[in-house]
């Protein structure tokens, strides 16, 4: 059976970055529709070649801690938007407001590719560049505000989580996790239990036969075997697998992103590590029961565990509203849970 480019699609809607467009109605909340961007300074800072622009946005009053905020897969900027695909939830925006009233100065940045940082179609960068280029931003960082140690953070949202894990084993003295829906199995676990799903869905829906979706997870079984073995992309003309990530331009960061076991790196952080860990049971990316095995990895650290009912995957406001996968072309709040729990979490941690 052929498959179309609108079943393909479909197949992927729920997977890192998700596709689609719905109205909802955010249950009331009192926060921005858009964050305030006029207390933010520019900067830019160099990292393998590339100039990364980005934001710093002061504490307001007394300066108690410094925090990299960190983006999700995907060319995000340093809001946390995919401007080009009109998606604008604003979640990194909304994290850094939500740090400098509890008076952390924070720094977030465009990713290649994204916002003001450019990209070289030829040369995509790999998932080691991009640990680069969240170190680069560290050290901007501290070197700014003097702070280290007990008085940094590192704040990854879904992907950015495994980045902010992989800048630890560099950085070993950075005080505070925050784990914001991480990415909490190896790269191709995840991809493989999303992509697995979604083809139950669309076998149950009609979109395709049984024999195909058997025929789809044999090529996905392989590639990951392949690759995860060092070798090429045993199918580079997979339509299907290369609309989810596993093209020849993107082969070298999957595997290197594999290659980083989350719940392993956090079973090495130092007992004194502050960690916020997030999940939400209307997640439809990454589920409470994959950052449970995360939080039993951190139990030798001070980690604090919040399990949202109502945010998305970007942390934005669903209220009573079912997850679909499609609200993410809505302009909603960020979550108010989430929102207590952040606010919580660094008014103990930078007390």
């Amino acid at each position: 059976m052929m498959l179309t480019r609108k079943k393909i699609l479909g197949l992927s809607v729920s997977l890192l970055v998700s596709v689609g467009g719905a109205t909802a109605h955010a249950a009331p909340i009192n926060v921005p529709w858009s964050p305030d961007a006029s207390a933010d300074t520019e900067i830019e800072f160099e990292s393998d070649g590339t100039t990364y622009y980005g934001s710093v946005r002061e504490a307001v009053g007394e300066r108690r801690g410094a925090a990299l905020i960190l983006p999700g897969s995907g060319p995000i900027d340093r809001n946390g938007n995919y401007v080009d695909g009109g998606i604008t939830p604003n979640t990194l925006a909304y994290v850094a407001e939500v740090l400098a009233e509890r008076g952390v100065t924070t720094l977030r940045f465009d990713k290649i590719g994204s916002g003001r940082t450019s990209i070289d179609p030829a040369d995509p960068p790999s998932f080691t560049e991009q640990v680069d280029g969240a170190q680069a931003a560290a050290e901007f960082l501290t070197d700014h505000t003097g702070l280290r140690g007990d008085d940094f953070a590192v704040v990854g949202h879904s992907e950015g989580g495994l980045t902010a894990l992989a800048l630890t084993e560099r950085i070993p003295d950075i005080g505070k996790l925050g784990l914001l829906a991480p990415l909490s199995l190896r790269y191709f676990d995840l991809l493989h239990a999303q992509l697995n799903r979604n083809f139950d869905a669309a076998v149950a829906s009609g979109q395709i036969l049984p024999a195909d979706a058997d025929a789809l997870r044999s090529r996905l079984d392989e590639t990951i075997a392949e690759l995860r073995a060092g070798r090429s992309l045993p199918y580079p003309d997979d339509e299907v697998l290369a609309a989810v990530g596993f093209s020849g331009s993107n082969a070298q960061f999957l595997a290197e992103a594999d290659a980083v076991d989350p719940a392993a790196v956090a079973q090495t952080l130092p007992a004194d590590t502050d960690v916020l860990l997030t999940c939400s049971e209307k997640d439809l990316n990454v589920s409470c029961g994959q950052t449970d095995r995360l939080f039993d990895a951190l139990a030798g650290t001070d980690v604090d565990y919040a399990r949202l009912i109502n945010a998305s995957h970007m942390l934005a406001e669903l209220g009573p509203l079912p997850a679909t996968g499609l609200d993410i072309n809505v302009p909603l709040p960020l979550s108010s849970e989430f929102r207590g729990v952040l606010d919580g979490w660094a008014g103990k941690a930078f007390a």
